[in-house]
């Protein structure tokens, strides 16, 4: 037994000392790989930069490179690719689901190697293609604090009508259309009011209704709001919920009742602009997103659902999110989804300033 455990150690040490040796040279050349290389991503600000600067932006820095943030809502950084005409504005930025007609019918993003990408093997297959890859899903739910809502007598919301309670007048928060949560939310008024994603004007109404409402534009305003008291209800994503509670606020999210089902779902993908130089950065950083660490830390941080599964399953006992984010696939998977090709964002632009913004 004695001469079996020395002879185990030698050839585990013997294994290890060649493990080094061999992977040294690679290791080297791997850390220097991106040097000189600055890669502009356009992002969300705040806790979604702080989380891809922590988990993605860092390895890319570890082999020599820079990132830099170029921060806006994905309407705000499309808006920017087109104003600059050619110009890259950034090299790969997140958007969202419903944007893609827009974006592809532009021919805006370069075709990506997906052998670079090996990690959309933690993906559905209807995730990624030749030209983007999803990043995660939010649900797009009504956020409401338990603690006012019990003390005025006021019951949970079940729907979005629910909001237009007048003892609610000033209290509550939806996203302007040019946020990141404002598109998922005019379809969702749209839906509850029985029109859909072709005619939006009944949904423009129920906003109407809700009295003395507040928009935000910016996530972050939903927590100022309500760790101030001036709203008790928001619609948002629940990873704004999972914030607001981790600023110390009682918040509880319900799922919006749309018809006969619970909840609406968004997702979010990565792109490479057309013309970047620093493609192959560009792809290195979404392998590195869809890894199963940076998923899990990005959605602890965030709130925000991972499309790696092995990242999803870890979140089942992880204190508030698994109180404030719907983990089940099942419910997730009977969440309202809109219909990008029924969507024309100018269009519905032209009707939320003719019926909102005046």
């Amino acid at each position: 037994m004695w001469f079996e455990t020395r002879v185990l150690k030698s050839m585990l040490l013997a294994g290890w000392l060649f493990s080094i040796t061999a992977a040294g040279p690679v290791a080297a050349a791997d850390e220097t790989r991106f040097q000189g290389v600055t890669l502009r991503v356009g992002t969300w600000g705040g806790a979604t930069r702080d989380g891809l600067r922590d988990y993605v932006a860092s390895e890319i820095e570890k082999r020599g490179g820079k990132v830099e943030f170029v921060i806006g809502s994905p309407q705000d950084n499309f808006a920017k690719l087109i104003v600059s005409r050619g110009q890259l504005a950034f090299d790969a930025f997140d958007f969202l689901g419903t944007m893609v007609p827009e974006i592809r019918g532009r021919d805006l993003l370069a075709k990506l190697d997906l052998k670079s990408v090996p990690n959309v093997k933690f993906l559905q297959s209807d995730q990624y293609n030749d030209y983007m890859v999803a990043t995660w899903n939010t649900q797009e739910v009504i956020i409401y604090n338990k603690d006012k809502f019990r003390d005025n007598n006021l019951q949970p919301p079940e729907s979005l009508a629910d909001l237009r309670n007048p003892k609610l007048s000033g209290r509550v928060m939806i996203p302007d259309i040019s946020s990141g949560g404002g598109i998922e939310a005019v379809g969702a008024f749209a839906l509850t009011a029985g029109g859909n994603e072709q005619n939006i004007d009944a949904g423009l109404k129920l906003i109407r209704e809700i009295p003395n409402l507040r928009y935000w534009k910016a996530g972050g305003e939903v927590v100022t709001q309500f760790k101030s008291g001036d709203i008790w209800v928001a619609v948002a994503h629940a990873g704004w919920a999972v914030r607001t509670a981790y600023a110390g606020v009682p918040v509880a999210t319900v799922p919006a009742r749309i018809g006969g089902r619970r909840g609406m779902i968004k997702e979010g993908y990565i792109g490479v602009i057309k013309g970047s130089p620093n493609q192959a950065a560009a792809e290195f950083f979404i392998n590195t997103y869809l890894s199963t660490l940076a998923q899990y830390e990005f959605a602890v941080k965030t709130g925000v659902v991972p499309v790696n599964a092995e990242a999803r399953a870890k979140l089942d006992g992880v204190p508030v999110i698994k109180d404030l984010v719907v983990l089940d696939p099942g419910r997730i998977g009977n969440m309202v989804k809109l219909d990008p090709a029924k969507i024309d964002l100018s269009k519905w632009n032209e009707q939320w300033n003719r019926m909102i913004s005046r």
